[in-house]
C-alpha cells in the first residue's frame, strides 16, 4: 500500500454504536481484517464508511443508534495526511470527499446478489445501471475531439438530453425543442462510444481473474465469454430509449446457459460477479496517485468454500496492493484462515463482539487482535469467562479453537502428517491429539500437557457436546483454558526448517 490511507476510524451514536460505547478503530494506515458475530456491529462499520465516502449528501439522522438521547449520530474518518471527514447531523462532507468516493469501492454480498438476478428466472442479469452508476462508471473515454469523459457522465448528458423541454410560445405549456433528437443523439453516439471502450476493458481484466477465483485445484468449467450491449438509442416513434442493456455472458463446459443465474451454484455466480466488479475497479481507478483508495468488502465470500476463499485474497493482495482494504466477516473459521494467510503484511485483525453492561444494554466492544492466533483465542475465552454474567458455552468454543489451532501449528512445525480438510471445522481434534502425542513420546513435557487434554476433549473440546439443554460449568471451561495453555508452552519451541508434507498431494500445506 502506498499513499494516503485511513488512520482512524471514530463511529458514535450510529446504529449498533451507542454514544456510550462508540467504535474506535486505529488503523495507522494498514489494511483491516475485521470479525463480529451476527449483530455485534460489523456491518456497522460498513454502513459508517459506505455513507461517508458518498458522492451525494446523506442524512445521517435516521441511522443513529435508538438507544441514544439526545440522537448526535457521527462518523469521523482521519487520514494519515491528518485529513479529516466529518459526518454528522451537521452536515455530509460531500464537496470534499468526491475524489475519493469516486475511487471507493464497497461490495456486500447483498450486491452480489444483486448482480446475479434478473428481472425473472429466465432473464439473464440486468448489469446496465449498477454498470453506469457504480462499476464502470469512473472509466475514462476518448469521445469526439480526442477529450476524455467518464461512462458516469456520458450517460449522465444522455438523460439531461433526454429529460429536455421548453416552453410552447406564449407560455401555454412543454415541448421538445426543435434540436432535441440531434442533441440526443450526439450525446448517445459518445455514450455507446465510451461505453464500449469500457466494455472492451472490463473483458480484459474479468476473464483472467474468474480463472484465477475458479481454477483452484483444476480448470473449471465456467467461462466468461463476454458482455452483451448494443448500444442505447432513441425510439421516435414511442419516445423512449431502447437498449439499457449490458449483460454478461457464459459458457459452462458446451453449454451457453440463456440465464446463468438459474444455472449456476451460487459459488460460481458470487465468483462471476466478485471478477467482473473488481475488473471494474481495475479497469477504471488509476494508481498513478497517491490518493486513496478504498475497497470495503462485507461478508463477501459467504457463498464460497474455503478453498475458493484463498484465491480472493491472493487477487486483493496482489492486484489491490496499492489500495487500502477493509474485510469484514462473521465466519470465525474463515477470519482465522485469512489471518494465517495475511500474516506479516501490512493487515490489522480486530474482534467485535456484543455485550450487555450492568444497565442491561447491549454495547459492541472492538478489540485489537494480535498475529499470534493462539494466544489471542485463547484471550477470547477468557473474556467470555469474565463477562457478567459469564458466557461458558461461548468460552469454550474459543478454548476448542485455540486447542486445535495449537495442535495444527505443532503439526506443521514438526512435519507430521494428519488428514486435510481446507475448512477447519473438518479438521478432527482426535486425530490431531493422537498424531501429536505419538510425535511427542519422547519428550515428558510435551507428552504431559497433550495428554491433560484428554479429560476435557469430551466435554469442552468437542463442538458436539455443547448441549443447551445441559449447561456448561464455569470451571471447567477454566480448567480447560489451563490446558491449552500448558500445551502452548510445552510446544513453544523455535521453529524447524522444513518442507512441509501432506498425505494428499493435491493440497499443499501453506507454510506459516
Amino acid at each position: 500500500m502506498s499513499g494516503v490511507s485511513i488512520e482512524r476510524i471514530q463511529i458514535s451514536d450510529f446504529r449498533a454504536f451507542p454514544a456510550l460505547a462508540p467504535a474506535d478503530i486505529v488503523l495507522d494506515g494498514c489494511n483491516m481484517l475485521a470479525y463480529g458475530e451476527n449483530g455485534s456491529g460489523k456491518s456497522s462499520i460498513y454502513r459508517a464508511l459506505r455513507g461517508l465516502f458518498s458522492s451525494s449528501a446523506q442524512d445521517i439522522m435516521p441511522l443513529h443508534n435508538v438507544f441514544t438521547d439526545p440522537p448526535q449520530p457521527s462518523v469521523r474518518v482521519t487520514l494519515t495526511d491528518k485529513t479529516e471527514y466529518h459526518w454528522s447531523a451537521a452536515g455530509h462532507p460531500t464537496a470534499d470527499i468526491q475524489d475519493v468516493a469516486r475511487k471507493s469501492a464497497f461490495l456486500s454480498h447483498t450486491r452480489l446478489i444483486e448482480m446475479n438476478t434478473g428481472a425473472t428466472p429466465n432473464d439473464k442479469p440486468e448489469l446496465f445501471h449498477v454498470a453506469v452508476a457504480h462499476l464502470i462508471a469512473d472509466f475514462e473515454a476518448t469521445v469526439t475531439g480526442g477529450a476524455k469523459r467518464n461512462v458516469g457522465e456520458l450517460w449522465q448528458a444522455v438523460t439531461n438530453a433526454f429529460s429536455r423541454t421548453e416552453q410552447y410560445a406564449g407560455g401555454s405549456g412543454q415541448r421538445r425543442p426543435k434540436n432535441f433528437v440531434a442533441v440526443l443523439q450526439t450525446a448517445l453516439d459518445e455514450f455507446n462510444d465510451g461505453m464500449g471502450q469500457a466494455i472492451t476493458a472490463l473483458e480484459g481484466q474479468a476473464k483472467p481473474l474468474l480463472r484465477r477465483l475458479v481454477d483452484v485445484l483444476t480448470q473449471d468449467a465456467l467461462e466468461l465469454v463476454g458482455f452483451t450491449f448494443y448500444g442505447v438509442n432513441y425510439d421516435a416513434e414511442r419516445k423512449t430509449l431502447r437498449n439499457v442493456t449490458l449483460t454478461a455472458n457464459v459458457n459452462f463446459r458446451d453449454h451457453t446457459p440463456p440465464a446463468h443465474q438459474s444455472f449456476l451454484n451460487e459459488g460460481r455466480q458470487s465468483a462471476l460477479a466478485i471478477a467482473i466488479y473488481l475488473a471494474g475497479r481495475m479497469a477504471c481507478v488509476p494508481t498513478t496517485d497517491d490518493a486513496l483508495r478504498l475497497l470495503v468488502f462485507d461478508d463477501l465470500l459467504i457463498s464460497l468454500d474455503h478453498s475458493h476463499r484463498r484465491p480472493v485474497l491472493e487477487v486483493i493482495a496482489t492486484e489491490f496492493k496499492d489500495w487500502q482494504i477493509i474485510l469484514l466477516t462473521h465466519d470465525r473459521f474463515w477470519f482465522e484462515m485469512a489471518r494465517e494467510q495475511l500474516l506479516g503484511k501490512p493487515w490489522k485483525c480486530v474482534e467485535i463482539y456484543e455485550s450487555v453492561d450492568g444497565d442491561g444494554l447491549l454495547r459492541p466492544s472492538v478489540w485489537n487482535s494480535s498475529e499470534n492466533l493462539v494466544d489471542e483465542t485463547l484471550k477470547q475465552a477468557k473474556r467470555f469467562l469474565d463477562e457478567n454474567p459469564p458466557q461458558p458455552a461461548a468460552a469454550a468454543n474459543y478454548a476448542r479453537t485455540a486447542c486445535e489451532l495449537a495442535l495444527r501449528r505443532y503439526c506443521r512445525n514438526h512435519n507430521i502428517l494428519f488428514a486435510y480438510a481446507d475448512d477447519p471445522q473438518k479438521i478432527k481434534l482426535d486425530d490431531l491429539l493422537k498424531k501429536a502425542a505419538a510425535h511427542a513420546a519422547p519428550d515428558a513435557g510435551r507428552k504431559a500437557a497433550i495428554g491433560g487434554l484428554n479429560q476435557h476433549k469430551k466435554l469442552i473440546l468437542n463442538p458436539l457436546s455443547h448441549n443447551p439443554t445441559q449447561p456448561i460449568v464455569k470451571a471447567d471451561v477454566q480448567a480447560a483454558i489451563t490446558a491449552v495453555k500448558a500445551l502452548v508452552t510445552a510446544c513453544s519451541t523455535k521453529k524447524k526448517s522444513v518442507t512441509a508434507v501432506f498425505s494428499s498431494s493435491r493440497f499443499p500445506l501453506r507454510q506459516r
